[in-house]
């Protein structure tokens, strides 16, 4: 649950100092158009602007295994308006026509039935998820910019002594970006919904590892 001495309205700027032309938001209801299409591109694939029938794609991209979007609409919406477990955080370019969001992450409480141990249980843990670049911006420090607001959210709003995120296996270079983190394995792994995989893809084969942080 947050912290009820921290409150955070949707579209405030929440960042206006780590990078000048690219500033961080908490996602409202306005923006969810424009970041769902960010989200499925970053983990699907993004139509080329200018060469019909190209797609750029992401490295966090699991269209190969996963026959539907990352998010529906009207799940991130509902997830936008519940402020009191979950904030998303947005990252928003300053472009010549307007501001356009080009990422974002997910903070949320976590289950305390996944944590397990003496020292996971005994935290206050938030979960770090969605966590999306629009594929034509990847490379220039925005995955880092959301992640440090986030962090910076995780403590002051919910309080958390502990970081969890769930990165498919498979994703190696994913992982070990997460390992430069201060992340390591906790040796669990949650199912990927077999529902969402296409029907050839042994369900048994995509799996989430379960990564975690101690925050000091």
């Amino acid at each position: 649950m947050a912290n009820g001495n921290t409150y955070f309205q949707p579209g405030e700027l929440v960042d206006s100092y780590s990078n000048e032309n690219i500033h961080l938001y908490i996602a409202s209801d306005d923006d969810s158009e424009d970041l769902y299409k960010v989200i499925n591109w970053a983990y699907g694939s993004k139509p080329s602007t200018t060469v019909p029938g190209e797609y750029t794609f992401s490295w966090i991209g699991i269209r190969q295994v996963v026959k539907a979007d990352r998010i529906a609409l009207e799940s991130l919406r509902a997830q936008i308006k519940d402020k009191e477990h979950r904030l998303i955080l947005i990252a928003k370019l300053r472009t010549p026509s307007g501001l356009q969001i080009v990422g974002c992450i997910k903070i949320e409480s976590y289950d305390k039935n996944l944590q397990i141990g003496d020292d996971e249980k005994q935290d206050v843990a938030v979960e770090f998820g969605l966590y999306a670049v629009d594929p034509d911006y990847q490379s220039r420090g925005i995955g880092t910019l959301l992640y440090n607001g986030a962090l910076r959210m995780a403590k002051e709003y919910f309080n958390a002594q502990r970081i969890y995120s769930h990165i498919l296996s498979s994703k190696k270079k994913q992982i070990d970006w997460y390992y430069r983190l201060g992340f390591v394995e906790t040796g669990r792994f949650i199912p990927y919904p077999p529902q969402r995989l296409y029907p050839n893809i042994d369900p048994d084969t995509v799996k989430f590892s379960i990564l975690t942080k101690h925050l000091d």
